[in-house]
Formats: C-alpha cells, sequence, structure tokens
C-alpha cells in the first residue's frame, strides 16, 4: 500500500514539474494578447507600419468608393479599436478607392437605341452624334465610339459615337421640314430637287396644318425628283377627345361634391330645419286671398232680406 502511495506522488510532482517548466513557459509565450490600435484614417502603408510594430499581421480587404476621401485613405478595420488578440493575428483594412471609375462597354455594331441603354447603365452619357453615309455597319447602328472600349472613365462622362446613315443614295441631302407648315415644307422640298410624295393627316395636339414626321428623315441621301410623303397634323374629333378624357371621368369637380353634400345634408336635416319655401307660402296666401273674395260679407245678406221683404 505504502509503496502505491510513493508511485503515485512520484508521479504527480513529476507532472507539476513538467507542468511549470515546460507547458507554462509555452503557453505563456503563444498566448500573448494584443490592443488593436485605431488605424482608421491613415494611409494604408502608415497604418500597416503601425500594425505591425504592434506585433499584428496586416491585409488589404474591401475597397470602398469614396470621392470626398483620398485614394489609400483607411475607412475601416477588423478586429475594431482596442479589442483584445493574440499576438500576430491578422488585421483587415477596408481602404478608399477614391472615386469610381465606370468601364466604357463597346458600342460598335449596337443600334443606337441599344448603345444609349448601355451607357446609362453604366451612368454614362451619350455624346455627340455624328452622321456618317457608309455600308460598313446598317443605317443607325454605331460605326465607332470616340472613347475605346475598356477604357475607365468618371460618372456622366460623354461618348461620342459615329453612326451610320445609310447608304449613300444620291448627292441631295432631305432636307428637315418636321415643324414647318405644308407650304413651307413644299418650298424646301423642292428648292432641293424633290418633290412632294404623299400627304397623310393625323390628329395631333400640334398646330393644325404643321408637318409632324417625314420620310426619307432628314440628312439622308437622295436622287433627284424623290418623293417625300409627309405626315400633317390635324384637329382631334370629339370621339378622340372623349377617349382621352376617360381616365379624368372618374375624377368628378370639386365644386360638384361639394354641392352634393350639402343637398344630401338639407334632405337629411330634420323638418324643423328644412329651409322654408317662400314661393309655396305665396301661393298660399294667394289662394286664401281667393277664397275671402268668394265669400260673401254678412252685412250684404241683410240688405238682401230687407229688399225682399218690401217686395212681399
Amino acid at each position: 500500500m505504502l509503496k502505491k502511495l510513493g508511485i503515485l506522488s512520484l508521479i504527480v510532482v513529476a507532472f507539476i514539474l513538467l507542468f511549470n517548466s515546460i507547458l507554462m513557459p509555452w503557453y505563456v509565450k503563444h498566448s500573448n494578447l494584443v490592443k488593436v490600435p485605431n488605424v482608421t484614417g491613415l494611409n494604408f502603408l502608415d497604418a500597416k507600419k503601425v500594425l505591425e510594430q504592434s506585433g499584428l499581421d496586416v491585409k488589404q480587404g474591401d475597397i470602398r468608393y469614396d470621392e470626398s476621401k483620398p485614394i489609400g485613405f483607411v475607412m475601416d478595420q477588423a478586429p475594431a479599436v482596442d479589442e483584445m488578440v493574440k499576438n500576430g493575428r491578422r488585421v483587415y483594412l477596408t481602404v478608399c478607392g477614391g472615386e469610381q471609375l465606370m468601364e466604357v462597354p463597346r458600342l460598335i455594331g449596337k443600334s443606337e437605341r441599344d448603345a444609349r441603354f448601355s451607357l446609362v447603365q453604366r451612368n454614362l452619357q451619350v455624346g455627340e452624334i455624328v452622321k456618317k453615309f457608309t455600308t460598313e455597319q446598317p443605317e443607325d447602328f454605331v460605326i465607332s465610339q470616340v472613347i475605346q472600349p475598356g477604357s475607365k472613365v468618371k460618372k456622366g462622362t460623354k461618348v461620342d459615337l459615329i453612326i451610320s446613315n445609310g447608304q449613300l443614295l444620291g448627292s441631295i441631302i432631305v432636307p428637315d421640314v418636321v415643324g414647318k407648315k405644308l407650304a413651307d415644307a413644299r418650298k424646301l422640298i423642292e428648292d432641293k430637287k424633290l418633290k412632294l410624295g404623299k400627304i397623310t393627316y393625323q390628329s395631333s395636339d400640334l398646330p393644325v396644318g404643321q408637318v409632324i414626321d417625314q420620310y426619307p428623315k432628314k440628312d439622308k441621301s437622295a436622287k433627284d425628283n424623290t418623293p417625300v410623303d409627309l405626315f400633317i397634323a390635324k384637329k382631334k374629333t370629339e370621339n378622340e377627345k372623349a377617349a382621352e378624357d376617360i381616365g379624368d371621368n372618374d375624377k368628378e369637380p370639386k365644386e360638384k361634391k361639394t354641392t352634393d353634400d350639402k343637398e344630401k345634408k338639407e334632405k337629411t336635416k330634420p323638418a324643423d330645419e328644412q329651409p322654408k319655401d317662400k314661393t309655396s307660402d305665396k301661393s298660399k296666401e294667394k289662394v286664401n286671398d281667393k277664397a275671402k273674395e268668394k265669400t260673401p260679407d254678412k252685412p250684404k245678406e241683410k240688405t238682401q232680406d230687407k229688399s225682399k221683404e218690401k217686395t212681399n
């Protein structure tokens, strides 16, 4: 029994010595805690230097775009400021990328409509449009762009485009007559050695007799005596106006509603509060006056009786 106790005590002593001399120093060495310093607002290089001096590792994290702050400005950090972490812990820094730049898309071969849509999607704008007669691209399709695809530009940058105006058919350029009166449009067309084509009248809110549209369009090429069809404004019929006002018919005017409400309130008032009809009172007075006129006076009856007695 004593032998067993002696062996057990030796084991405990050995464990204590092993813990104090080996395990504890290893644990203390590898469990040193460091308070994370505040590097928000510093340049990335300066922030990295401060963190590494504190025994921490540094890694660039997300990029946040903000045109009001310089590029490389530290906007956030993880772990947070004053947090206790182990020595050598990695700290991720979110830095500012300055103003966000947009990549210019490839617009060559797209229609003008699709090109506009692609630019708007990227917060860019269509700049100057130049029309060119060519067979390189179909009519109204982009031939080339001034800012090359893949370029990085600021938001709202205008991208100039060169767009196909179709094949060159002749030496005459069709004039723009939209917005002109018919007589003025005819003169412009004939002065260009073209002729007036089909005239179509369309209902419109524009002044009567004004050109709404034309075909061929302005700036197109044409040969001598090419007809130019015109679309002219005319007054809308009552049926067309009524069709446009269908949505407004559901909305009653305020004045009409207020008068209707007043009439409803007066109908629901008690009899004592109902306004007296003056015309009915006057008619009643007239009827009573007529009735009085018809009824004979009593004195007249007596005189008639006396005359009868004398004759007897």
